[in-house]
């Protein structure tokens, strides 16, 4: 990951970060990067083992990335247990996110700080979270909720930092996860004053609600990173219903998969071309 954030910075774009639960998401993304000539992070998020087994996919998608035509990070997303994250990179995984900001602020430094201490040992770069993150079903069940007390400190952010090394940051300034039904707004005010506090590569999640522009307006503030899901998977379903009732006859599920897979490739293609921020990936040669 690391490579891929200098890489970024030096050029003012974004990785995408695909979640693929299932391996035909893993193809979709992996084929959208390499037909698109860029970078991605793709791999597996912690709360959705029960789609697929890290030590089971894991060394499959490790594979994957080795003979992409294009740099593949195999990251874990969200891993909030010391022994899923040492299982990810036992599996081959290249980064991984210690996401432990559901925990006091001075316990989520030290155990980052932990994993960062191991994982820099092996050459394994590591995401963390300063602040939290809100779902909208955090939203739904409390519609009063003002996400502003989820936000990002600028000053415990220089704190995290220095105390515990990572090498890329999530950071919350109004994105919400698994947003579908409005759009979020993003405080530009405070994502300057993070980035003031930082110089560690600042990533966004929740990224599939967030209206176009304001996505290419955060990248120049040092967003280097760009998680996205929801817009990929949510994708699938209006093509497949498309297909289906085209369809005189019943149809084999492997042409759902690869109806599914197209239309998330597409997605994925659309992201990257976003999040690339204007940058010509065309020309390079990885």
């Amino acid at each position: 990951m690391s490579t891929l954030m200098a890489d970024a910075e030096k050029n003012n774009y974004a990785v995408g970060m695909f979640t693929a639960p299932t391996m035909p998401f893993a193809e979709a993304v992996i084929e959208a990067a390499e037909e698109m000539n860029a970078p991605v992070m793709v791999g597996q998020v912690e709360c959705w083992k029960q789609y697929g087994d890290i030590e089971i996919y894991g060394p499959i998608m490790a594979d994957m990335a080795r003979r992409a035509k294009v740099p593949v990070c195999l990251h874990l997303d969200h891993g909030q247990s010391i022994q899923y994250i040492m299982k990810a990179v036992r599996s081959g995984y290249t980064s991984v996110m210690a996401d432990f900001s559901m925990l006091p602020f001075e316990e989520n430094v030290e155990m980052v700080r932990k994993c960062v201490d191991f994982c820099h040992s092996v050459d394994i770069s590591v995401e963390a979270m300063c602040g939290k993150m809100p779902s909208v079903y955090d939203l739904a069940e409390q519609p009063d909720l003002d996400i502003r007390e989820y936000f990002s400190n600028p000053d415990e952010l220089k704190e995290f930092v220095e105390a515990t090394h990572a090498d890329a940051m999530t950071i919350s300034f109004g994105t919400v996860h698994n947003m579908k039904i409005m759009q979020p707004m993003l405080d530009f005010k405070l994502l300057q004053e993070l980035k003031d506090a930082t110089d560690c590569a600042l990533v966004m999640h929740g990224s599939s609600g967030v209206e176009t522009e304001q996505i290419k307006q955060s990248i120049p503030y040092g967003i280097r990173k760009i998680n996205a899901y929801t817009k990929l998977s949510t994708s699938a379903q209006p093509a497949l219903q498309d297909a289906m009732s085209r369809s005189e006859e019943p149809m084999f599920f492997h042409e759902l998969l690869d109806i599914a897979k197209d239309a998330m490739k597409n997605a994925v293609k659309e992201s990257i071309e976003l999040f690339g921020n204007g940058y010509d990936f065309s020309s390079r040669t990885w």
